[in-house]
């Protein structure tokens, strides 16, 4: 399903986009607005070391890393089933979206079922 996302391609803007559901940080200006000099490295900003320490955003949601939000968006399927006795209807059956798919395809601006 991913691979239909306009951000495929850059998976930098797809990490951004949902850095709310990640262990990114979301306030990379202020830390390195911090920093004495723009070759030292930019530490983690004091709303990522949250994350990082109660594994949970700043509305109590859990976070994940990039590949397992990736891996949790890719469980959804869509079932094409027949009937026994009715071989030539079928219909579609979709699977029911968790909170954390709604969260990450709500900031994605992507209805799932639009594109099954």
């Amino acid at each position: 399903m991913f691979y239909r996302l306009p951000i495929h391609k850059n998976p930098d803007s797809a990490s951004t986009t949902l850095a709310p559901l990640l262990f990114h940080d979301t306030d990379m200006d202020s830390a390195r607005a911090q920093r004495p000099s723009p070759v030292v490295a930019t530490e983690p900003s004091p709303s990522v070391r949250s994350k990082k320490a109660i594994k949970r955003n700043a509305n109590g949601d859990p976070v994940h890393s990039f590949a397992g939000l990736m891996d949790h968006l890719g469980i959804m399927t869509r079932n094409t089933m027949r009937m026994p006795l009715a071989k030539k209807h079928r219909f579609t059956l979709l699977s029911q979206s968790t909170p954390l798919q709604e969260a990450a395809f709500s900031l994605l601006g992507f209805d799932p079922k639009r594109v099954q």
